[in-house]
């Protein structure tokens, strides 16, 4: 996530991100938005799931709802921070919503690699999301005329 050090006017996108269910798991496994943009946590199977969303740091449930067979819920989230989603009818199914204001954001794939592009120029303040705590990350950058994307590659 880049947040920059002078806010940028970014309009909180209209259309919903979504997570789905099925095959016995949610989709994506890290989904991540704006506060104030709608999520859709759909039921793609002809089997009943449950969305039971728990803020990570206070632990406090944020909703927990049934998702009918081919239905939908919708959620607004309005507060940053990172969500664990579960479905209490399947215990295996697990996922993460992380909920922040930085307009400039990436999920790496399988092998680390990512790539933000269109960047402004500017001061930015990093931050690497991990399930494990230890392996996160804060750090402040700045982007040039002449650096205008920012590639990890884990190679």
């Amino acid at each position: 996530m880049l947040a920059p050090e002078v806010p940028i006017e970014t309009p909180i996108p209209a259309e919903p991100a979504l997570m789905d269910q099925y095959g016995t798991a949610f989709r994506p496994k890290l989904l991540v938005v704006r506060p104030g943009q709608p999520v859709d946590f759909k039921n793609s199977e002809d089997v009943l799931h449950n969305v039971h969303v728990i803020d990570a740091e206070t632990r406090e449930t944020e909703f927990n709802v049934a998702t009918p067979v081919v239905g939908a819920y919708r959620h607004v989230f309005e507060r940053e921070g990172a969500y664990d989603v579960s479905c209490n009818i399947h215990p295996s199914m697990a996922a993460f919503v992380i909920v922040t204001a930085a307009p400039f954001v990436a999920v790496a794939d399988s092998q680390g690699n990512f790539d933000l592009e269109a960047i402004p120029e500017g001061t930015y303040d990093v931050r690497v999301w991990n399930l494990d705590p230890k392996r996160g990350s804060e750090r402040t950058i700045t982007i040039d005329a002449a650096m205008q994307s920012l590639t990890l590659t884990d190679s």
